[in-house]
């Protein structure tokens, strides 16, 4: 067999994790034509099909089973450790600005209000916190490391994986019946997220009666009209007036991710593992094994 392309082992394992081709290209940067056409030369290879569908997601075929393995493996070989045991660079004096790019709800609760020991260790260095959920971000050199809920399928990035980010269900009465009360859901663009796709699974005849693209804005529209949310739980328990329901939803997987021409600096080094040791705290965010 001659090798197999990297590229398309990566879409492979991509399509996989995410369950459609149209959340691979968004997370690839590329239209679903590559994507197909990817797949489409790496299946002439191996002389099989990749995929099933298994609705309303997408998943390896019995027979690409171990291949998707083999890719998964492969990217965990090539995933740089950015959190260091020894010789940690924080003792280092340190200056210079690092900017940080995340989602606005884990920014917002769960990094903001823990900068003040990482200031007052460094006070020659200035932390820039920038909202949003672009990859591209990292990419372009607009900032420094970011913390995504998916897994860049390329780009010059060394990546790491914090764990999982913890979700709650959440409504302004602590009685609320899930079954019975409408909901909040993320705007349809987000229809194929692991969170949206949770929500159809087990809750697949919900009234939703309104949609937001942002945590802290579901989460007024959910107080406002009693419906239930689905949000990060460092959203939902820092938001006054919703309680959250006995139900532990799946979390999802957190990133962090540093482009390889800024991963050697001292400053970033610093900023990297300082945010590993504070997100990672068992609360709302389930360190990976």
């Amino acid at each position: 067999m001659s090798t197999l392309d990297w590229e398309g082992l990566k879409t492979f394992a991509l399509v996989c994790r995410s369950g459609t081709m149209s959340a691979a290209a968004r997370e690839l940067g590329v239209n679903q034509t590559t994507v197909a056409r990817r797949l489409q030369r790496l299946e002439q290879q191996l002389g099989h099909p990749l995929l099933r569908r298994d609705a309303p997601t997408l998943r390896a075929t019995a027979r690409a089973e171990p291949l998707l393995q083999t890719a998964r493996a492969m990217e965990d070989r090539l995933a740089a450790t950015l959190v260091q045991t020894q010789d940690r660079p924080r003792r280092q004096a340190v200056a210079g600005v690092v900017r940080v790019t995340g989602v606005d709800g884990v920014l917002e609760h769960a990094v903001a209000p823990r900068t003040a020991s990482l200031l007052a260790d460094h006070p020659d260095l200035r932390l820039d916190l920038i909202g949003g959920n672009r990859n591209l971000r990292v990419a372009q050199r607009e900032a420094d490391i970011a913390l995504r809920l998916a897994r860049p399928a390329s780009g010059a990035f060394h990546v790491h994986r914090l764990g999982d980010l913890a979700y709650g269900v959440y409504a302004a009465d602590e009685k609320a019946d899930p079954r019975q009360a409408p909901w909040i859901d993320l705007n349809e663009e987000f229809i194929d997220k692991p969170e949206q796709r949770w929500l159809a699974t087990h809750f697949p005849g919900r009234r939703t009666i309104a949609r937001a693209n942002r945590g802290g804005i579901i989460g007024q529209l959910a107080l406002t009209t009693g419906a239930c949310c689905l949000m990060p739980r460092c959203i939902g328990d820092c938001t006054p007036g919703l309680a959250a329901l006995d139900i532990v939803p799946t979390g999802r997987e957190l990133w962090l991710v540093i482009h390889q021409d800024m991963a050697h600096l001292p400053r970033v080094r610093v900023v990297a593992e300082w945010l590993a040791e504070i997100l990672c705290d068992g609360i709302w965010v389930t360190p990976a094994r």
